[in-house]
C-alpha cells in the first residue's frame, strides 16, 4: 500500500461502500467480498482497516450518525424554535441522493434489528439523538410563542419523528406517489398546524385559519 495514502480518507471511502452495498442489496448480502468488490480493492485491504465484518458494520453505522450530526450543526446554526425545528425535520427526509442513500442504509439496519436473530452490531453513537433535538426545539418554539402550547413538546417531537419515518419509508417504497416535492408540502402543512400565529389568526377570524407559509418556514 502506498505510503502517502490518507488512511482516514481511505477508511471513510470503504465505509461509504458499505452504505451503498447495504442500501442496494440488504444487510444479508453485505459480505466482505461484495464490499471489497464495490470499492475495487481486495478483501485484504478491508482487513487492514477493520477487525471483522461486525467491526465494519458498526463503523459504517457510526460514520453515518457522525455525518448526520455534522450536517445538523451546519443547517441549524443560528436557528432556533420553529424555524430550526422545520429545518431539522426536512433534513431527515430523503430529499436528495445523499439522504436517500442514508435512509436506505439505516432502514436496512433497522429491519434486521427488528427481526432479531443474528446479533446486529450497535455502534457507540456519536452526536445527539433526533428525538432529543426535536423535543428541545419544540420546547423552544413554545417558549418563544411560535408553536401552540396545547400539547407537551415531547408529544410534538414523537409525532414529528413518526412523520419523518413514515414519509421516508413510503417515499422509498413509492417515490412516484410521494415525491420529494410532496414530502416538503406535507411537512409545511404539519407546521402550519403547529404554528401559534396560525392559531391566533384562526381565533381572530372566526375559525378561518390563515397560512403562515413564508413567515415561519423561511
Amino acid at each position: 500500500m502506498p505510503k502517502d495514502v490518507d488512511h482516514d480518507v481511505r477508511r471513510e471511502e470503504l465505509l461509504e461502500a458499505v452504505w451503498r452495498v447495504i442500501a442496494r442489496e440488504g444487510m444479508e448480502r453485505a459480505t466482505i467480498r461484495s464490499i471489497a468488490r464495490e470499492t475495487g480493492w481486495s478483501s485484504g485491504v478491508l482487513a487492514h482497516y477493520f477487525a471483522d465484518k461486525d467491526d465494519l458494520l458498526s463503523s459504517a453505522l457510526r460514520l453515518a450518525y457522525e455525518r448526520i450530526a455534522a450536517r445538523w450543526s451546519v443547517k441549524l446554526e443560528g436557528l432556533r424554535g420553529i424555524r430550526a425545528l422545520h429545518e431539522l425535520v426536512l433534513d431527515n427526509l430523503p430529499l436528495d441522493d445523499e439522504r436517500e442513500l442514508e435512509t436506505k442504509f439505516l432502514m436496512n439496519y433497522w429491519s434486521r434489528a427488528i427481526r432479531g436473530g443474528d446479533v446486529v452490531p450497535r455502534p457507540v453513537r456519536r452526536g445527539p439523538l433526533l428525538i432529543d433535538l426535536l423535543t428541545e426545539l419544540a420546547r423552544d418554539g413554545q417558549e418563544a410563542g411560535e408553536i401552540v402550547r396545547g400539547e407537551k413538546p415531547e408529544d410534538i417531537a414523537e409525532r414529528l419523528l413518526g412523520l419523518i419515518d413514515g414519509l421516508s419509508l413510503h417515499a422509498l417504497l413509492d417515490p412516484e406517489r410521494l415525491t420529494r416535492e410532496r414530502q416538503v408540502s406535507l411537512i409545511g402543512q404539519e407546521f402550519d398546524r403547529l404554528s401559534a400565529s396560525r392559531a391566533i389568526h384562526a381565533d381572530g377570524d372566526g375559525g378561518a385559519a390563515k397560512s403562515t407559509k413564508g413567515k415561519t418556514h423561511a
